[in-house]
């Protein structure tokens, strides 16, 4: 270990070597004129030369490793040199020492702004912890129907044309593409009905198809009444036919014929459709098809208005169930069903398609069948190329006659023909067409729901655009906008130009067919869209076209990959393609074995999951294609975290996913790949497992016989906060899977993971963490309930020695001489359980002072002997080793959270508890009390009243005693009060005893005789959180709660187990499951970067987007940074000799003394502390922000959401839950104030004596309103950095026993008064995103990695007995390993952060005999500049030897009450009583700011602390008269 250290410095080293040299240049500069400065001496009083006899035994080296670096760079180390032990001292040469500091100095490099990171900017501290809001969009089909009848109607009546229409000559005659007068009319009415039903076949092969020609009103009654008898509830389609027959009458009539052909008989329109009844579609090809569209939809709407009025009498009468529109009442009803007119049909979704409007004939040109609505309607293909050929203006060279179109080969369903493919494309032409056009309803509605519908529609559009050329308009109901101009079809009329060029080449010389190149250019053209990057843009019109490239081979890959790209837009683009039609496209390709489509399909089906969990009753059975996919180590990283994504939603509450999951290796490849590189993998392997087994134990033990649990440990103390709470969760929901209690390996494998997550992540750096381990813990309350009522009420009596506490109303003196029997079996009980308690926790067989000793035997009927001599003894502790004991205080620690939503989970945890131990009692107390009020009461009827003996029935017992008499209430009041936790407990229905819910004395016996810490058959089911939330004052619940608890006794008593599947109900509920899975549901540009490499995957880094604003403004800040920093370093070259702070530029009266004063190294703002909170003051705006309890308090602030305080409520990890009344709300004595990212957007670090530290922002969260005031203080993160013990041991015993910390006793009363060994000290790292923490009575230095939200170490000060009691600060952009720390015992010590706690410690400097007020090393050179409180100051050169040192040393004057020193500049400032003084560094005065300056002078305060601005030579100073001021040479700031 000792050689890999050196090899690591000297890495270091080599590293730097281009700076070496000029680093020990100025080095040895900067000494040698320090040393001819000492030489040449001083005539000031104050300054003093040392001496090297006197530094001779000032300064330790501690350890040798450094010493060895040397010999290393001189000699190789033999591999048996032992380095000697810790804490020895070694002598070192100077040449030894001067390396060692060029070494450090070397690592002391000023950094670029870019260059520095910036720290808690990842997604957990910016935005609410709860999904995505977005809107979700039904997407999927409520009711697929299909056509299943045709009813074929040809009124031809070939051979005479009808009176009312003159025809041309030529004139169209084709009918179904036969010409009727080629064939004898008998023959060609049959070829004609034929060819229309085989037309209708492509399009519905299926379907029943019934011809009738030439019919009477009998006929068509017929055809039409069997059809609907036939297909129930499904679709009929009813097409008419009428060239021989009148056009359609004015009333909405069409004609048939009679028997003998020798009249028109008119057949209503209504009776048609009353035949037909609902669903059904209607097609009418013959002039005027208008009016029957017009005659139908005013009835139909008419219909509908009687139909619902009729619908609501008859509910309102109770006779008519509510039945689904479009459903015909059944034959056989309820008697008392009322008669509905017209049958119980809606008409609304009955389709008309008619051939042309009212007044509108049909075209008779020559070159056109006659048919041709139903030719568009039904050969679009053969229709649509013979119209291009007759357009004279599109030109097409060569000219194609009419009867090669008819000689086009191929089929329609062979995509590789030449027909194929034309059917193809015209399919997506006219999807994109009515996409675009349509609204989305009614784009599901006629495109997705029905096939032939679909067809039919497709075919209108051409339709429409056919016929409008020749002056006629079809019409449709419902309604479509104009579609015939839209631009698609010019992309039809190319296709159609470049597919007939082929088809002479084709025909003449058997030329192969080219595929033409329209999916091609429309992917180009979706490709294009995509690049544009335009927040402002309209959906892409070419989406439903991508969609039927997926059924290509040839282009399917790249229609996918553009296909994902669509989709990572954002859930609003997931539901375009949703609506358009995606999913059964992208369902049927998981049934490919193309192994280049796995990546890309896996992204899209998590896109898909995210925004519509739904889905994932679809995908149980292709849950093998994804295991296959993340079991594939050769696939990305990030695909594979797509693919346990993707397995997490198929398994997420989803029973059957499970089973299927568990079935296949899904446990066991999850478990494999836990310590994989990428983080986000190892979130959602831990994901995945935790919903595998959640709610369903067969997979639970399936992961125990692998030891998943103790593999999930690893990843409790993984580096990104995220995995451990995916952890936390995963152990969470292993522990409540089992829900039956008599299996002992259970239980002590739940026991030992609660302990081992409390002990691992209880005082994690992150909320998140600490607030899943929350939830998780609640499993184990519910679970165990009665062993931790045991504790409660333990914890409780031992708090509350007087049962008069328990008393709800009344005067305690009338209850202070006597204990409830219910209490006194409580003090029993615990006497009895004592010993089981400890074994339990693990303890020793002999209990502690003044415990009993017997132990717990529970015999076969189950009642509890106990051998303790006296339940007196017993009644003072539980063993802190219980298990339980542990687990209850961890609860109630976390209770007490700095961070508010935290505090609030775990509260509830601890009102539940509460109100489960305290209900019986309660409700015993009020059955009493209600008892003896009802006695008092039958004695006071025969006395008269007394004034000075009555009392309010309210108030309880008089004056007189607990024998006084009440009065008593009024009719139902005493009832009702004593039912109030009556009531509850019968909601319990403990025990399961319906006799004895009327008895709470029996139940709390009950419960207490299965309350013993051994007893695992405990209560299972949970308890369902009401929204009222109790105090945290924990002697008395403040309301009800109700639950639906079931206890479970044990012995004799019913052993009432949970049912297997029964889900536990939580107390508690989060939303990092929702918002984990809101990641795969916002656009890739808010995600994390995806870059792979060991450099990149343990690390959140968002993807550069070089266009956006924050961008700018932080390059913009950054030149502002720079800017500072050349005019202060031109400020100190021009003046360095005139620093004489004349000029006080600011000052500010305070409420209170300030304690801090910080000024921000870049921006115009100091912060000032005093008591408990920061007040940080802008000069260029005027204003002022304050950082404490009263920015949390009250309403949610910037990143909250609601109070957070119910169990449904949102769990928002940023959110300033308002803290209970009891809760631990005031905060404790601000200690330090550090900056953290103060090159860009400062955030404000507060630690407080209490060891709590809070991290603050003062803009408004990147999601929430725009108009929130920037002014308002957000809480980004709050923790408990530095663990005071006797604030921690306070706060437990406190809640656990039912207290309050915040009423009596405030947190600072319980430290160390002033800023002695109570106060917290810190230094902030920015460069290495480190927090160094000190202080408050601790022995060590304790290092946070701010970024991974961890502890790195505990640094420990040495043999002495002595606390940090100052911490060099760091400036923002320089990077340095070397922690200094002045203590208490007057010492100044250094460490090394990078080496390992037997070789942190690099020397101890002893130059004070009082507590260090302040440390600094300097930025340019390797100079300590240390002062303690007698007033000494100290100037030392880290680099010269052991005996030259020291530089200067001076005497500031008695009492220093403050010092300060410029990291850059040469001055010292020094405060007292009577003056603030500023020195140079060779200890010559400058200025002298006294208190008595002049009668007419400002007259200066007693300082009680100062600062120097980082850069510019400002000193800010807080005064004992509650005053702030600036000082600096020049008047400006």
């Amino acid at each position: 270990m000792l050689e890999s250290h050196y090899n690591a410095m000297l890495s270091a080293v080599a590293s730097a070597s281009g700076a070496v040299a000029s680093v020990s240049a100025s080095a040895a500069a900067s000494a040698s004129a320090a040393a001819a400065a000492s030489s040449a001496g001083d005539d000031n009083s104050s300054h003093s030369k040392s001496n090297s006899s006197s530094n001779g035994s000032s300064v330790e080296i501690i350890g040798s490793q450094e010493v060895s670096i040397v010999s290393q760079m001189a000699m190789p180390i033999s591999r048996g040199q032992e380095a000697p032990p810790s804490g020895q001292e070694t002598p070192q040469s100077d040449e030894e020492v001067n390396f060692l500091w060029k070494t450090q100095v070397i690592c002391s490099e000023l950094l670029r702004d870019d260059q520095c990171p910036l720290s808690l900017t990842a997604k957990r501290h910016k935005e609410l912890i709860q999904s995505m809001q977005y809107e979700r969009q039904s997407w999927r089909i409520r009711e697929r129907m299909k056509t299943a009848s045709v009813a074929l109607v040809l009124c031809l009546n070939i051979g005479v044309d009808p009176p009312d229409v003159v025809k041309i000559q030529p004139c169209s005659r084709l009918e179904c593409w036969i010409d009727p007068s080629s064939v004898s009319p008998p023959k060609a009415m049959e070829q004609i009905g034929n060819n229309l039903q085989m037309q209708y076949e492509r399009w519905q092969p299926r379907a029943r198809y019934k011809k009738c020609h030439d019919p009477t009103v009998e006929d068509v009654k017929k055809l039409c009444t069997s059809l609907r008898r036939n297909a129930k509830g499904e679709r009929i389609l009813f097409h008419y036919n009428g060239h021989g027959v009148p056009k359609p009458t004015a009333n909405g009539e069409i004609w048939v014929f009679n028997k003998t052909f020798t009249q028109y008989i008119p057949l209503s329109i209504f009776e048609l459709i009353t035949w037909m009844s609902a669903p059904s579609i209607y097609v009418y090809d013959c002039s005027n098809a208008g009016i029957i569209i017009n005659s139908f939809q005013p009835y139909a709407e008419q219909h509908e208005h009687e139909l619902k009025k009729a619908l609501a009498a008859a509910q309102q009468r109770g006779g008519v169930q509510q039945l689904a529109p479009g459903l015909v009442a059944g034959a056989g009803g309820a008697a008392n069903q009322v008669q509905l007119p017209n049958q119980l049909v809606s008409y609304k979704n009955c389709i008309h398609l008619a051939a042309c409007a009212a007044n509108e004939i049909l075209p008779m040109n020559a070159q056109l069948p006659a048919d041709l609505f139903t030719s568009c309607l039904t050969t679009p293909i053969n229709i649509a190329l013979k119209w291009y050929a007759m357009q004279e203006k599109l030109g097409m060279v060569p000219r194609i006659q009419s009867e090669l179109i008819d000689k086009i080969p191929g089929k329609v369903n062979d995509r590789r023909t030449m027909m194929g493919e034309l059917n193809w494309i015209f399919t997506a032409i006219t999807d994109t067409i009515a996409w675009n056009t349509l609204p989305r309803e009614l784009f599901q509605r006629l495109f997705r729901q029905d096939l032939l519908v679909a067809s039919l529609f497709r075919n209108f559009l051409l339709a429409e655009r056919i016929l409008r050329s020749h002056d006629c308009t079809p019409v449709s109901l419902p309604a479509l906008p104009p579609c015939y101009r839209h631009p698609m079809w010019k992309a039809w009329d190319l296709v159609v130009d470049l597919a007939l060029q082929q088809l002479p080449d084709i025909l003449d010389h058997n030329a192969p067919y080219r595929q033409l190149p329209f999916f091609e250019h429309q992917l180009t053209a979706f490709q294009v869209w995509l690049d544009s990057e335009s927040e402002s843009r309209t959906p892409p019109e070419q989406l439903p076209i991508v969609l039927q490239v997926l059924l290509s081979q040839v282009h399917r890959l790249r229609a996918l990959e553009l296909l994902a790209r669509f989709l990572d837009l954002g859930p609003w683009a997931v539901n375009l393609a949703l609506g358009v039609g995606i999913f059964p496209y992208v369902l049927k390709l998981l049934q490919s074995s193309t192994r280049e489509l796995r990546p890309v399909l896996v992204f899209i089906w998590a896109k898909i999951l995210a925004v519509d969990p739904s889905c994932q009753v679809d995908l149980v059975k292709e849950y093998k294609y994804f295991l296959s996919v993340l079991q594939d180590t050769s696939v990305s990283k990030e695909h594979r975290t797509l693919s346990a994504f993707v397995l997490a939603s198929i398994v997420h509450n989803f029973l059957l996913g499970q089973t299927s999951a568990l079935q296949g290796p899904l446990l066991s490849i999850c478990l494999e790949q836990l310590n994989d590189g990428s983080w986000l993998l190892r979130q959602w392997l831990a994901i995945c497992l935790g919903m595998l087994w959640q709610n369903f134990e067969k997979a639970r033990w399936s992961g125990a016989r692998d030891l998943a649990h103790e593999k999930l440990y690893v990843l409790l103390r993984d580096s990104i906060p995220e995995v451990r709470a995916a952890a936390v969760f995963a152990l969470g929901t292993f522990i409540s899977s089992v829900t039956d209690r008599s299996e002992e390996q259970a239980n002590n494998i739940d026991r030992i993971i609660a302990i081992t997550m409390l002990e691992t992540v209880g005082e994690d750096m992150s909320p998140l963490v600490r607030m899943e381990l929350a939830a998780a813990l609640q499993w184990m309350v519910l679970l165990f309930e009665s062993q931790f009522v045991t504790v409660y009420l333990a914890e409780h009596m031992r708090g509350h020695a007087s049962a008069s506490s328990f008393v709800i109303c009344g005067d305690p003196r009338d209850l202070a001489s006597s204990t409830h029997s219910l209490e006194r079996h409580v003090t029993m009980r615990r006497g009895a359980s004592s010993s089981s308690i400890s074994n339990m926790g693990g303890a020793s067989g002999t209990a502690s002072s003044g415990y009993s000793s017997g132990t717990s035997v529970r015999s076969k009927s189950g009642s509890g002997a106990s051998s303790a001599a006296g339940a007196a003894g017993g009644t003072n502790t539980i063993p802190f080793q219980s298990i339980f004991t542990k687990l209850w205080l961890g609860i109630c620690n976390l209770a007490q959270d700095p961070f508010p939503r935290v505090a609030a989970i775990a509260q509830e945890i601890v009102d539940h508890v509460r109100d489960t131990a305290l209900c019986p009692i309660m409700a015993a107390k009020e059955a009493t009390m209600a008892t003896a009020s009802e006695k008092c009461s039958s004695l006071s009827v025969s006395l008269p009243p007394s004034p000075n003996t009555r009392v309010n029935y309210l108030g309880g017992g008089g004056a007189g005693g607990a024998g006084a008499a009440g009065e008593s209430p009024p009719v139902g009041a005493a009832a009702s009060g004593a039912s109030h936790w009556a009531q509850k407990l019968r909601l319990s229905g403990s025990g399961g005893v319906a006799g004895a819910a009327g008895d709470p004395q029996a139940i709390l016996q009950r419960k207490l005789r299965t309350s013993s810490i051994n007893d695992e058959t405990d209560s299972g089911l949970g308890y369902s959180r009401g929204s009222a939330t109790a105090g945290a004052g924990l002697g008395l619940p403040s309301g009800p709660r109700e639950s639906t608890h079931s206890a479970r006794s044990s012995g004799s008593e019913s052993n009432q187990y949970m049912e297997p599947g029964h889900c536990l109900t939580p107390i508690v509920q989060t939303e990092f499951i929702p918002w984990a899975i809101s990641y795969f549901t916002r656009p890739g540009k808010e995600r994390y970067s995806s870059a792979e490499g060991a450099a990149e995957e343990g690390r959140q880094r968002f993807p550069v987007d070089r266009n956006s604003t924050e961008l700018r403004r932080r390059r913009s800040r950054y030149l502002r940074n720079d800017y500072v920093r050349r005019l202060a370093r031109r400020q100190q070259q021009e003046q360095s000799d005139r620093f004489a702070y004349d000029v006080c530029v600011w000052n500010r009266k305070t409420q209170f003394t300030p304690s801090i004063v910080k000024l921000l190294p870049y921006e115009p703002q100091i912060a000032v502390a005093y008591r408990e909170k920061v007040l940080v003051y802008d000069f260029q705006w005027n204003s002022v922000r304050t950082y404490g309890a009263e920015a949390m308090g009250g309403s949610s602030t910037g990143n909250s959401s609601g109070s957070g305080s119910g169990s449904g409520s949102s769990s928002s990890l940023n959110g300033s839950t308002p803290r209970k009344s009891g809760s631990f709300s005031s905060f404790a004595r601000v200690s330090s104030i550090e900056f953290i990212n103060a090159q860009d957007q400062a955030l404000k670090l507060v630690a407080h004596d209490d060891g709590v530290v809070r991290v603050w922002h003062s803009s408004p969260a990147a999601n929430s309103a725009p108009d929130d005031p920037p002014a308002k203080a957000r809480l980004i993160t709050a923790w408990t950095a530095l663990g005071l013990p006797n604030v921690q041991s306070y706060r437990q015993r406190n809640i656990a026993s039912g207290g309050s910390i915040g009423k009596g006793a405030d947190a600072s009363s319980l430290l160390s008064g002033g800023s002695g060994t109570g106060s917290i000290v810190t230094a902030w790292q920015q460069c290495n995103q480190h927090l160094v923490v000190g202080g408050g009575g601790c022995r060590f230095i304790r290092i946070w990695d701010v970024e991974k939200e961890l502890k790195l170490s505990d640094i420990p000060l040495g043999r002495s007995e002595t606390s940090a009691r100052v911490l060099a600060s760091y400036l923002p952009n320089m990077r340095c390993d070397v922690i200094l720390a002045g203590c208490e015992d007057g010492s100044v010590r250094l460490f090394d952060s990078r080496c390992s706690l037997q070789y942190s410690p690099i020397s101890v400097h002893r130059r004070h005999s009082a507590p260090i007020l302040h440390a600094s090393l300097r930025a340019n050179n390797p100079i300590l500049v240390s002062g303690c409180s007698e007033g000494r100051i100290s100037v030392v050169d880290m680099r010269a030897g052991a005996g030259n040192r020291v530089l200067y040393e001076w005497d500031a004057g008695s009492d220093v009450t403050a010092i300060a020193s410029h990291q850059i500049a040469d001055r010292v400032a020094c405060g007292n009583a009577s003056k603030i003084g500023i020195y140079s560094m060779d200890g010559r005065v400058q200025k002298v700011l006294r208190t008595n300056e002049g009668f007419i002078g400002p007259k200066i305060g007693h300082p009680t602390c100062l600062s120097f601005h980082a850069y510019k030579v400002q000193l800010a100073v807080g005064f004992v008269d509650n005053t702030v001021a600036i000082y600096s040479p020049t008047p400006v700031l």
